[in-house]
Parts: structure tokens; sequence; C-alpha cells
């Protein structure tokens, strides 16, 4: 009888030491992950929302990845940047630091005004984020994650106006003009990762 219960014994600390190995041996490597956000701008144009998700590798505290989104404000743009997060603290609920650079791309909703009446067109511009937030985990896997931060985007426009030659004369479109924006704003975000 004694044996049976040492031998079980042992199978379940050998086992249970297998689980653990396994599980130090996961956390050591980079993982998959995903952060989906949707966000409030306010700035000197307004409130906008804005939307993305972020798909790249987790390593300990340390996030990297490629993102995507959709930004209202001023002028709708999708935004493509590259995205870091630098996760502190021992706790399972912690407090970050991120940062977003790439290139912001012109996509005009049929409700926005052209600026230039003859061939009007959007260059694309600079995106960036910084800010800090705090993550709450959910499971092992699941977080949920709250954050501020600046958030600044460029676009230029470039078009021609009309102008009239001479009195009674037709309207001629005049020499390419272009308006430069650069948009400064607060961004506040909700996010879920994965």
């Amino acid at each position: 009888m004694t044996a049976k219960k040492i031998l079980c014994a042992t199978i379940i600390i050998v086992c249970s030491m297998n689980c653990f190995a396994q599980q130090q041996k996961q956390n050591a490597i980079a993982n998959l992950y995903s952060i989906n956000n949707v966000g409030l701008i306010e700035g000197e144009a307004g409130s906008a929302f804005q939307l993305e998700t972020i798909n790249g590798l987790k390593y300990k505290s340390w996030f990297a990845g490629v993102g995507l989104g959709l930004d209202f404000y001023r002028i709708r743009t999708v935004p493509l940047f590259a995205h870091i997060r630098k996760e502190f603290g021992k706790t399972v609920n912690r407090f970050f630091l991120f940062g977003d650079a790439g290139i912001d791309f012109g996509w005009r909703t049929d409700k926005e005004t052209k600026q230039f009446p003859v061939n009007d067109k959007l260059k694309n511009g600079f995106y960036a984020q910084a800010g800090a937030g705090y993550t709450f985990r959910l499971s092992p896997v699941n977080n949920l994650s709250f954050s501020l931060g600046y958030s600044y985007k460029t676009l230029t426009e470039f078009g021609s106006n009309y102008t009239y030659i001479g009195y009674g004369a037709e309207a001629m479109p005049v020499k390419d003009s272009k308006i430069s924006y650069h948009l400064n704003r607060f961004v506040i975000k909700a996010g879920f990762g994965f």
C-alpha cells in the first residue's frame, strides 16, 4: 500500500514539474498577440472616433506589432503604423507606455468638403501617437486596457481654383495650390487584447 502511494505521489510531482517547466518555456518565447482599440479624439477641429487593430509579437513585458486603423478626425484617413508597447510592474494588472509611427492614407467621405473645385486630391501624410495606460488582466490571454495619449497626423490637399481672365471671359483653372494639414489631438482609448 505504501509503495502505491509513493508511486502516485511521484507521478503527480513529475507531472506537476513537467507542466511548470512547459509554462516557463512558453513564457520565455514570443507569442502572437492582437490589440483592438476604439478611441475618442479631441482637438481644435472638434471630436471624432478612431478604430485600430494592432497585431504582433509579445515577449515578456514588450509588445511590437503593425497596426491599421480608421481615423475620422477632420478628414477620414487610414493610418498604417508600427507600434511598440512596454509594460511595467510585477502584478497581473500593469501600467504601460506606447508609441506609434507610420503613414496616414487619405480616404475622404462623401460628406467631407473638397477645398478645390478642380482636381482635388489628398496626398498621404505622417501619423504618430504616444501615451500611457493601464491593462487589466481578464484571463491568462485576455486583457482590457485604457489609455490616454497625444496623436498627430498630417495630410496635404492639392487642387486648382477657377479664375476669370478679362470681363465676360470663361472661368479657367489656375495653377495648382495646396493646403497642408497638421492636426494635433488628444486621444482616449479602450482596448481588448488577446
